[in-house]
């Protein structure tokens, strides 16, 4: 739902086809897939050609990720079907129809084991399709920042190749905050200043409410407090507003959905025990309370884990001293126990 993301949709939109490019910062669940998905929807509807990798399964092998790409792009050429592998099929219709198109791909490459060339040539190849074809391409990275964690040299080659493109306009999107910063707004990042920085936030009160009372049949108090409650977190007030519209009162709806979340919960839980001291300083700080009061923890412990669980994205760091959880169930859930 786009009940406040117009403003991000429409700079997304103009910007792009100006050639500008972007990088969007989001704890999970907050809606950049969703928003990157509508963005680049609308664009093909202006005749934009639009491309969406989804990194996160490839950021371990190049070579896959490679073929990955230039099996996608491949689509804006609307060859019929999707080529799913670089095979023998592929090197016989898909170099043909590259020939007539006059777009050239080095298909001896996908056959060796030079994944850095390989990774080369595949992001080269929208832009090459641009070009012949002389319409805007918009590609967008999202989870940009497990390839950074798996392979940060790769992060290289993707600024090397495509800080020269001229007919293809980026985005990247991630979820690991720290990362994502650090490759992007950090004086020393591989990305710094190749674009504008949206980090996206919990969805805005009075649009949200606005929304509800001129859709929903909802007592505004209940709701507000309900919103309060959830922080406005994106995936879960859109979740709530769903099944309202089915029927069902506040209550109903938010128990709802806390029992429809509570195995994804519990794995948020069950992953931070990995992490010493972790679930101590999150039960503090979802307790209204300063681990580095609370806790019997040496204060550089507490530092470090504090730092390691907002690159975890489990929590988000405001100000110095500061952190908010990005899952408020998480927090509710910590709180009571």
């Amino acid at each position: 739902m786009f009940i406040d993301r117009v403003e991000e949709l429409t700079k997304l939109k103009e910007g792009l086809k100006r050639r500008e490019n972007f990088i969007i910062i989001a704890p999970r669940r907050y809606g950049k897939t969703t928003l990157i998905r509508k963005v680049l929807e609308e664009l093909q509807k202006e005749g934009v050609y639009a491309l969406y990798i989804d990194l996160m399964p490839y950021a371990d092998s190049m070579s896959a990720l490679s073929k990955y790409i230039v099996d996608e792009a491949l689509d804006l050429l609307g060859i019929e079907g999707k080529i799913k592998k670089l095979s023998h099929l592929l090197q016989i219709r898909g170099k043909a129809v590259l020939k007539e198109e006059g777009i050239e791909l080095n298909f001896e490459l996908f056959k060796g084991t030079d994944e850095r060339e390989m990774l080369r040539e595949a992001l080269e190849l929208p832009e090459r399709i641009g070009s012949r074809k002389r319409k805007r391409v918009v590609v967008a990275f999202d989870e940009f920042g497990e390839i950074y964690k798996t392979n940060p040299k790769a992060v290289k080659l993707f600024r090397s190749v495509i800080q020269h493109h001229e007919c293809t306009s980026y985005v990247f999107a991630g979820s690991q905050e720290t990362i994502m910063k650090k490759v992007f707004m950090d004086k020393d990042g591989v990305f710094f200043r190749f674009g504008t920085v949206i980090e996206l936030k919990g969805l805005d009160f009075k649009d949200t409410l606005e929304y509800v009372l001129n859709n929903l049949s909802v007592p505004a108090e209940e709701f507000v407090e309900l919103f309060n409650l959830l922080k406005g977190h994106p995936y879960y007030i859109a979740r709530i507003i769903d099944k309202l519209k089915s029927g069902k009162d506040v209550m109903s709806a938010l128990q709802e959905l806390t029992e429809e979340e509570n195995a994804y919960v519990e794995l948020l839980i069950e992953r931070a025990r990995s992490i010493k001291h972790a679930l101590e300083i999150l039960r503090a700080l979802a307790r209204g309370k300063n681990p580095y009061e609370a806790l019997d923890i040496k204060d550089q412990i507490i530092s470090r884990t504090l730092n390691t669980l907002v690159n975890y994205g489990y929590l988000r760091k405001i100000s110095r001293g500061v952190y908010e959880f990005t899952d408020p169930l998480l927090e509710i859930y910590l709180g009571e126990r």
